[in-house]
Parts: C-alpha cells; structure tokens; sequence
C-alpha cells in the first residue's frame, strides 16, 4: 500500500461508505461500537468493508482508535451528531494537547485523570500509551484513568480502545455511560483534559446554576458548561486542560468566562491549533487549547505561553505575554511570528464600523419595491455582497430592487463613501470576512442607501483608503488573524475594529510592489512591519 492511500480523505471516504453499511445492520450503540471494534479484530469484514478494513489495520494504534470512533459518529443519525457534537480530537491534536498537560506538571506516575467528554478515547487512549510505554504498570495506569461518556456506545467503544492500548482490564466505574453535566462525582483528580461538545443551550435545557457562574443568560454554550465542571472537580493544584473554541479568547460574550477562569486558577497556556480546515472531521471550527492550574486567582504579573500545535509545523520560540489587567478583557492573540504584527486597526484607515440597520422580519411593513409617493432609499442585503465586485442593491426575493420608506430625516441612511461586509457567514464561504465597496452609482441616483442586520457597515471620508481597506479584508492573511480572535461564524464588530491590520502605507506599498496582487501584498505587509512591542 503506497503512503498515498492511507491520507485523510481516502480515510473519510472508506470510512463514510463503511459507516453507510454498518449502519444498515445495527439498531443500538451498543451492537453499533461492537460493529466498529470488530473491524479491528475480524479476520474479514463485509466485501463492503474491505476498503476500509484494511486501511485501518494498517495504520498505528493511535490513529487506528481515531477511525474506529470517528466510523462510529459517522454512523449516527445527523441530528443526533450535531446534538451530542461528536467530533474527535486526531492523533497529532491528541498527543500535542497530552504534551501540554506535560509541560504544565502532570505526573504520569502517580496523576489521576478525568475525561468528562471521553468520546473515542483521543486523551484516555493516549494517556494509557504513554504511560505504558514508560514503564508503568498496566493496572496501576488502568485504576487511574476515568471518563464519563453520554452515548452508550461511545462508552463501551472508550473502554475497550482504553483496555487495547494498556493490555489490561479497566475497573468498571472509571468509564461510566452519563451526562457529564448532570451528574455528581465525590472525587476530585489532578487532571481533567477534554475536548468537550459545543453548541448553544436554553435556560430550559440548563440543569443547576453553576452556569452563571461563566455565561450569560442569552448566549450560554455548552463548552462553557463543560469549563466550569471540570474547574469545579479538579484538585486544587490540579490541572485543567480543554480544547475548545477560540471564541472564548477574545469574544464580546465570553468575558463573564474569562472572569471566571482567571478566579479559579492561574493560566499557564493558550494554543493555537493550525490546519483549521482537516483537523476535525466535518466541523468548521477554529479551536485553541486552554491549560490552566486550579488554586489561586490568576496572577497578572505572570506571562502565559502562546504555543501553536498542528501539522507540519516548524519548531520556534513560544510567544509569552501577560494577561490584561481587566478581568474581563479579550486576551491577547499574539502572531506565531512575533515579527509578523502589523499594528494598525480599521482607524488608521479613517474607517468606521457599525452593525447593519435595518431588521427585515419586524419593520417589514415598511419595505416597498417602487418609489411612488414616499422618500424610500435602497436596502443592501447580505448577500448583495461579493468580493471584488461593487455591491448595488438588489432584492430578496426576486424583486428588481428593495426599498425601506422613511418618514424624515435618519442616521441610518449612508450618504457617504461605503462599504459592506457580511456579518455571518457558513460553512461552505472559503473566508469569515467577506466586503465589497458600495457602487458610487448607489449613492449619486438614490442619494443614499440602507444595509441590513446581517451585515456590517464601513464609512469613511476617504474613499480610496476604504477601498484599500476592503481589498485587504478580502485577503487570506487577514482572515486567518479574523479567525484566532473570534471561532465563530458571526463577525463581531467590535473584534474588527481591534482586529490587527498592516498599515495602510505597509500595505499600499505591498500592492504596488506586487502588481495588485492584494494576498502576495497583505502577507508582505504584515512581515514590513517593525515587531510591536506590547507594554508588560
């Protein structure tokens, strides 16, 4: 078998097409994890299964296990994926993250670990391997790993991925099938590491109040959930160790859990996992890794390291700064190069920006599709948004044009040199940061225009710096910087007039240099620039 068959994609497609096959065959978690685990362990599977089968028994244990349990989600019913967010850390993520637990003092002579999300086993299993391979004894080792897992299957398939790595039986009650979140444990442990599901939740679907203690009651997610328990059923002095969205990072409403977390323990690290797209099967995500001591508030005067994991990656100095000051402040998103900062924001371009006006679904009453009588001005919908064309006004629904009536005089209505940007995007727009210049034409027949809610407004006095400015956003660079400061599909107006941007001279001179070749430009920009020195 040549190095090219067993590749990500070939992997995913056998395993898609296996999982189709399975599927057909198994009625309950249980059977379905048996399924999984007896391609491993069949002398023949299915002529249907073939493909897969032998890829997977070629592979190392590691990333063996890894296939084994992304077949297993793979065959769940899409509804029931989402709602469980069953997405599996990979090998490569999986050792980085132990590595980080590592460095920070986990001890795997002596360290008890708890995975409140154990999935397929990514850390449990490869804790049991490393911990083996230094020598300990398998039962010792097997005493003091421990998960709690939702799905029956995913349970069972934990356990014995577990039980196959250390050769040795795991004690019943250290992999228990429950909701982690409603479900009390009288221990404490040195470790808890997961990578725990997300996904936003009502105040009906909340048990207890812990969750006020990290979110707000509109926007309560469920990596945050798993946050506050894990810091609750770590030791003090012990470590918490959790993959989860960068959102918490910097995000407007995250703050009450960066207060949090900065109660309950001093943070030792922040990572930025690269390769966003392929590092997690099916899900456009950007993640980073949180690792932190339980005990003592978070001492300000003490930097936190920056590291990024990934694939491929070259080795290099870790990036350390402090927190800021205000509890409740985005932490800092330090560049992996610390030489490749551009340190300008959307003012130095002479640009504002301000969240989309007009709210289609309430005040549709005042929409019309014909000026008559009344003083209406044209309505820009998101998706009248394309990069690298001007945006002109066009209707919703198959009308020529939008239009919003107006009784008198508005702030909303833009009579100045615009551009527009999609607010929210999906999974299959390549970008987070999609603009386009508000065509002139607009504002000389209309006399001025109106954007809706899902989109973001930018004005300026000038108009050539904001076209500057658009080409810009539009780059790779730059939504690559977009992406480490916010982890979700929304853009945050507020994170993008923070956002660090090559100067408007930097990137200027970049496109020239470059013949107009705006992602050549940006990524030279950002390199021009003398590193920024941040005040300790």
């Amino acid at each position: 078998m040549d190095s090219g068959d067993n590749n990500k994609a070939t992997l995913l497609t056998c395993a898609r097409r296996a999982a189709k096959v399975l599927a057909e065959q198994t009625t309950t978690p249980s059977v379905r994890a048996d399924a999984c685990l007896g391609l491993i362990k069949k002398k023949k599977a299915d002529e249907r299964l073939a493909s897969f089968q032998k890829r997977l028994r070629a592979l190392p244990i590691d990333e063996r296990h890894y296939w084994v349990g992304t077949l297993y989600t793979l065959m769940l019913p899409a509804k029931v994926r989402r709602s469980q967010a069953a997405y599996f850390t990979p090998p490569i993520v999986a050792n980085a993250v132990v590595d980080l637990a590592i460095e920070a003092g986990f001890n795997m002579e002596r360290d008890t670990v708890l995975d409140p999300a154990a999935g397929g086993a990514a850390f449990l299993s490869t804790l049991a391997r490393r911990m083996k391979d230094t020598g300990l004894d398998s039962t010792d080792v097997a005493r003091r790993l421990n998960g709690i897992e939702i799905d029956e299957g995913l349970s069972r398939l934990s356990r014995r991925l577990v039980e196959e790595q250390l050769d040795a039986k795991l004690p019943k009650k250290n992999i228990v099938t429950a909701d982690a979140l409603k479900t009390s444990t009288a221990t404490s442990f040195d470790l808890v590491i997961a990578n725990p599901p997300y996904g936003r939740l009502s105040l009906d679907e909340v048990h207890g109040d812990e969750w006020k203690r990290i979110a707000h009651s509109g926007h309560i997610n469920k990596y945050a959930l798993f946050a506050e328990l894990s810091f609750r059923i770590a030791k003090n002095g012990g470590l918490v160790v959790l993959v989860i969205p960068s959102s918490f990072r910097a995000g407007p409403l995250y703050d009450r859990m960066r207060e949090f977390v900065r109660a309950e323990a001093q943070v030792l690290a922040i990572a930025s996992i690269q390769g966003r797209d392929g590092v997690f099967v099916d899900v456009a995500q950007d993640v980073s890794v949180l690792v932190a001591r339980k005990g003592k508030p978070h001492d300000i005067a003490s930097p936190v390291r920056f590291p990024v994991i990934g694939t491929d990656l070259p080795k290099g100095p870790v990036v350390e700064e402090k927190l800021p000051e205000e509890t409740g402040a985005g932490w800092p998103l330090p560049a992996t190069d610390p030489t490749t900062v551009g340190g300008a924001t959307l003012a130095d371009y002479g640009v504002q920006a301000k969240a989309g006006y007009f709210v289609w679904n309430r005040e549709g009453d005042r929409m019309r599709t014909s000026p008559g009588d009344e003083t209406v001005y044209p309505l820009i919908w998101a998706k009248n948004i394309r990069p690298g064309e001007f945006c002109r006004p066009s209707g919703k629904n198959g009308s020529p044009i939008d239009l919003i009536q107006f009784d008198g005089p508005s702030t909303s209505i833009v009579r100045k040199p615009a551009a527009v940007l999609q607010r929210t995007t999906n999974d299959k727009q390549p970008r987070r940061l999609i603009a386009a210049m508000v065509d002139p034409q607009v504002l000389k027949r209309w006399g001025g225009f109106v954007t809706e809610n899902h989109t973001i407004l930018l004005t300026a006095d000038d108009a050539e710096q904001l076209s500057l400015l658009v080409k810009l956003l539009n780059t790779g660079p730059v939504d690559r910087r977009y992406r480490r400061v916010s982890g979700t599909a929304a853009v945050s107006v507020s994170l993008l007039r923070e956002l660090d941007l090559p100067s408007p001279r930097a990137f200027a001179k970049a496109l020239k240099a470059a013949r107009g070749d705006a992602e050549a430009a940006a990524a030279q920009a950002y390199l021009s620039q003398p590193p920024l020195v941040r005040p300790r």
